[in-house]
């Protein structure tokens, strides 16, 4: 057994007439949601053979009403079968002509509520696919959850760290103001392992006194599962000039690529200190890596005079910084 279909578009004033032997399966393919089935038969044949005879002279005889393919996809139709579709002001007369050749023909009317009732039964999701869907809504709730947990943990932690530069943010004005007003800033160094904020003064006798007067930990920040440092570290070497001190500081100019947070805030807290530096005079690398070695032991003659040249550089660059005054911090 096979069937000839009569499927009446559910938008569109046109209806197709092809060939199948499930014609449910055949109409998924052109999508069942366009198929208007509660108006639309099928006809039950004896054989496959008798469905093809039948589509093709019926296509014969409603020739003059066929829609062109162009226009069925161009309405936004499927390509498959595009050329099958019919307009629908010759519908009556095809039933006339199915009633008045029947006995040429013979067919079994499949109606149409009948092949919506499938349709509509197969489209209903089956206890499986219900229980799947089920597990999936289940499985996006809890990854929704973890989301607005971390969001929310983020969001914790992010203001405790602004909360904790806030705190270090006074020590760190302070003793800048501090070096402006001593004339110990001398300038800013930009090189390969971050900035570094230069200062020197000139004692009487070597002291081993930091002029950077922050302890390390002092500077330190700690929220829920993170933390750091405003300022990395220091060095400083006391010379027959006097001493001078590199502290590292944070980035200057925020990275417009940078994804941490953190540097973000940090560098919202601290916009106008890292501001004051950005203005100052820049320092060659090679400078404070003649000054401040890898290594102080067993240097060379010609390393040691190195350093000194770069030492009697920077305390001239001092003295000359040190005539023009700063802008104060505030």
């Amino acid at each position: 057994m096979s069937h000839v279909y009569i499927l009446r578009h559910i938008h569109h004033p046109r209806f197709k007439i092809g060939k199948a032997n499930d014609i449910i399966s055949r109409a998924r393919n052109f999508r069942w949601d366009t198929i208007d089935f509660s108006n639309s038969l099928g006809l039950s044949v004896p054989s496959e053979m008798d469905a093809y005879t039948l589509e093709k002279i019926l296509h014969r005889t409603f020739q003059h009403a066929r829609v062109s393919a162009d226009e069925v996809i161009a309405d936004g139709g499927s390509p498959d079968g595009a050329s099958e579709w019919f307009a629908i002001s010759c519908w009556p007369r095809l039933l006339r002509y199915l009633e008045d050749n029947h006995d040429l023909y013979p067919h079994e009317i499949v109606d149409g509520e009948s092949m919506g009732l499938v349709v509509k039964k197969l489209a209903q999701p089956s206890e499986a696919a219900l229980v799947r869907e089920q597990l999936k809504s289940e499985k996006e709730a809890r990854r929704i959850e973890r989301r607005e947990t971390h969001l929310a943990l983020h969001r914790a932690q992010m203001a405790e760290l602004e909360q904790g530069l806030r705190l270090i943010r006074p020590k760190l004005v302070e003793e800048l103001e501090h070096h402006r007003r001593e004339r110990n800033v001398v300038g800013i160094c930009h090189g390969r392992f971050g900035s570094h904020l230069v200062l020197a003064n000139v004692t009487p006798s070597p002291s081993k006194e930091m002029l950077w007067r922050i302890p390390f930990q002092e500077t330190q920040y700690s929220y829920r599962h993170g933390g750091g440092s405003v300022i990395d570290g220091y060095k400083q070497i006391t010379h027959s000039k006097g001493r001078i001190c590199a502290v590292s500081v944070p980035r200057l100019v925020l990275d417009k690529d940078s994804t941490y947070e953190t540097d973000n805030i940090i560098y919202q807290v601290f916009q106008d200190e890292l501001t004051w530096l950005g203005h100052l005079q820049e320092i060659p690398e090679t400078w404070l890596d003649a000054i401040f070695p890898i290594s102080f032991a067993n240097l060379s003659d010609e390393m040691e005079e190195a350093s000194d040249r770069a030492v009697e550089r920077l305390m001239q660059f001092r003295q000359e910084v040190a005539l023009s005054e700063l802008r104060p911090l505030r």
